[in-house]
C-alpha cells in the first residue's frame, strides 16, 4: 500500500509508514477533531478482540493521525486495513471518553507573561480580551512533547492564532505558559523557546518527586483561571515545597 492510495472519502485516509506501518489520518474529518478521534480509535483497537490485531506491536496517537505498527511476518498492511476500517466507521465523537480536567491558575502578563501586550497588538484586541479569550476555553492535551510534562493543548480561540516569535527566546522560565498557532504550552522546564508567552502557572508540570510525575495525559483537558499576583505567590510557596495545589476534576 503506498501512501494515499487507500481512502476512504473526506472521513479519513490510510497511509503508508515503511513496511511495519500503517497511518490512520483523520485531518480532514469533518468534525475538526482528529486528535479525539485518533485517541478514540487507538482505545477501541487496544480493547479489541481480532486475530488480525494480535499482529499489532503498538497504537500510537498523533496531533491527527494514529500510527499502528505491526509485524509484518503476522500481518500484512491490507489485512490491518480491512480489519480496522469498520472501527473507524464506528467512530463517534461524543463516544469518546475525555480525560482529567485540570483547572490551572495563571498569572498573566507582567514578568510571567512578557509576551502578553505584544500578543493583544498583533490581534487588535486588549489586554483584559487576550485573557478573557485564554481562559474562556476548556483546551485537550492533544499529544505530550520533547520535554517530561510538556503537552501540547489545543482549542484556543481563533482570535488568538499567532505564529512563534521570529527569534525565539534562549531562556524560557519554568512554568511559562505560551500561546503559536491554535495551541498553547506550559513549558514544564527552563528551556529555550519561541512562543509567545503570555503568562506562568504556580503548578509544576514534571515533579520526579511525585508517584506519578508527569501531571498531563493525552486526553485530558485543561481551563485556565485568571490568578492575581498574591494568590500566585501562595500557591507558588506551596508549589516549591512539594505539594500538589490542584487535584483533577473526574466527573466530567
Amino acid at each position: 500500500m503506498t501512501a494515499s492510495t487507500r481512502n476512504s472519502g473526506s472521513f479519513h485516509r490510510y497511509l503508508s509508514a515503511g513496511d511495519s506501518g500503517v497511518i490512520v489520518n483523520f485531518a480532514d474529518h469533518e468534525s475538526g477533531d482528529a486528535t479525539l478521534l485518533a485517541r478514540g480509535l487507538a482505545e477501541k483497537l487496544r480493547h479489541a478482540d481480532h486475530a488480525v490485531l494480535a499482529g499489532v506491536r503498538d497504537y500510537i496517537p498523533g496531533m491527527a493521525n494514529l500510527l499502528i505498527q505491526y509485524d509484518p511476518l503476522k500481518v500484512t498492511a491490507a489485512q490491518l486495513t480491512d480489519v480496522v476500517d469498520p472501527f473507524v466507521s464506528d467512530l463517534r465523537i461524543d463516544s469518546i471518553p475525555k480525560g482529567r480536567l485540570w483547572r490551572l491558575p495563571v498569572l498573566y502578563g507582567g514578568e510571567a507573561g512578557p509576551d502578553l501586550e505584544d500578543v493583544a497588538e498583533k490581534t487588535g484586541l486588549s489586554i483584559n480580551e487576550v485573557i478573557e479569550r485564554h481562559s474562556a476555553n476548556v483546551l485537550t492535551v492533544a499529544i505530550m512533547g520533547f520535554m517530561p510534562g510538556l503537552g501540547y493543548l489545543k482549542g484556543v480561540d481563533s482570535a488568538l492564532y499567532l505564529p512563534r516569535r521570529s527569534r525565539p527566546r534562549e531562556h524560557v522560565p519554568a512554568l511559562s505558559v505560551g500561546i503559536a498557532m491554535d495551541q498553547t504550552v506550559i513549558y514544564p522546564l527552563a528551556s529555550p523557546g519561541g512562543w509567545n508567552l503570555i503568562g506562568r502557572v504556580p503548578v509544576r508540570l514534571f515533579d520526579p518527586a511525585r508517584e506519578d510525575p508527569v501531571l498531563f495525559r493525552p486526553g485530558d483537558q485543561v481551563a485556565f483561571e485568571p490568578v492575581d499576583v498574591t494568590t500566585f505567590k501562595s500557591l507558588w510557596q506551596k508549589s516549591e515545597e512539594g505539594a500538589l495545589v490542584i487535584s483533577p476534576d473526574t466527573s466530567s
